[in-house]
């Protein structure tokens, strides 16, 4: 699903009544060959901003505070660079900067830490704290990349239940334009919410999704732990497992694995499970929810959904429910004004 995009405006105005400002302009590179490094994150830590530079790795910085001026340049699969610049006013500066590869040396076996209420605050060893920052990395750069760069994604559902011999019967199929980011963020103890209008009298199933994933409504209620290598489909990968902390675990939420690619830690699927089924649903014989999703690139190194199987397993004789979905096709637009079609959460 890999699009190719041209050039992104990558402009940053923090609010100044200051005259004379800075700008700055630059290029982000691969330290060893000198390749751009497209789509890398550049944060003006003195002045609380964010931005991507475009696909070949350049940006343009202005109404700059004249003085100090902090940055930090992050990209999935390299080592943070934080430096700082001295921008006298009017000036127009330019900086190149290098990024080297980020090397992980993750434990030879997986340690299982106790989920706290406290444990997602609490400081992690090194090598883990760099892995579960590629994790947010993953999540914040396509945040970045809509806010730049708006677009919508078109998907197709198809709904049905699985047979003895694993087909699905399709019972409803439909198709979707959407936004990439959620239509609603997540929330605890909202994950499990009654439907209104066309889905009153029915439970719809609020998932979070990769952009969550970087939220801090979502990682001060999850611990995140690392456990181990294997593969997904045909990728290897790093597995970084999530649950809720006890307080949430309570209630209906969620938990699973996510799997990041051991060349470049970018994110490339994921399987996500309710905490626990609720008692009237486990009366009508649901024993498991389950989403299991795939992700491929839009641009380089910005990963976005892509495929999804949701399944709902129920006691014998019930056949699973399942619903599967493909992106197939992504339109670039200029618009907010675009309005993507009414779409409803997985229900139960």
């Amino acid at each position: 699903m890999r699009c190719s995009l041209v050039a992104i405006t990558v402009l940053l105005t923090p609010d100044s009544t200051i005259a004379q400002n800075a700008s700055l302009s630059g290029q982000v590179i691969h330290a060893e060959d000198g390749a751009p490094l497209g789509y890398t994150s550049v944060s003006v830590l003195s002045q609380p901003a964010q931005l991507l530079t475009s696909d070949a790795g350049t940006f343009h910085i202005v109404n700059l505070i004249p003085g100090e001026v902090r940055l930090r340049f992050r990209r999935i699969g390299f080592q943070p660079k934080d430096t700082t610049l001295h921008l006298a006013p009017d000036e127009n500066a330019q900086v190149r900067i290098g990024l080297t590869r980020l090397v992980l040396r993750l434990p030879a076996v997986v340690v299982s830490g106790q989920c706290t209420n406290d444990a997602p605050h609490a400081a992690k060893p090194q090598v883990l704290a760099e892995l579960f920052d590629q994790v947010t990395q993953n999540a914040e750069r396509m945040r970045l990349l809509a806010e730049a760069k708006p677009f919508l994604i078109q998907l197709v559902r198809i709904r049905g239940h699985r047979d003895r011999s694993n087909r699905i019967i399709a019972t409803y199929m439909d198709t979707i334009m959407r936004r990439p980011m959620p239509p609603e963020r997540y929330q605890p103890k909202q994950v499990l919410r009654p439907g209104e209008g066309i889905d009153a009298g029915r439970w719809l199933i609020a998932l979070p999704e990769a952009p969550d994933i970087a939220d801090t409504a979502f990682t001060n209620n999850h611990c995140f732990s690392y456990a181990g290598q294997s593969r997904f489909e045909a990728d290897s990968v790093i597995e970084v497992a999530f649950e809720p902390v006890p307080w949430l675990d309570k209630e209906v939420d969620i938990e699973g694995t996510l799997y990041l690619r051991v060349e470049d830690y970018q994110l490339v699927g994921s399987i996500t499970r309710l905490n626990r089924i609720p008692a009237q649903f486990r009366r009508s014989g649901l024993q498991d929810y389950t989403v299991r999703a795939r992700f491929a690139e839009i641009v380089d190194g910005v990963p976005v959904l892509d495929k999804w199987e949701l399944t709902n397993r129920y006691r014998q004789p019930r056949s699973a429910f399942v619903e599967i979905g493909q992106v197939f096709n992504v339109r670039w637009t200029d618009s907010a004004a675009v309005t993507p079609d009414s779409t409803s959460s997985p229900r139960l």
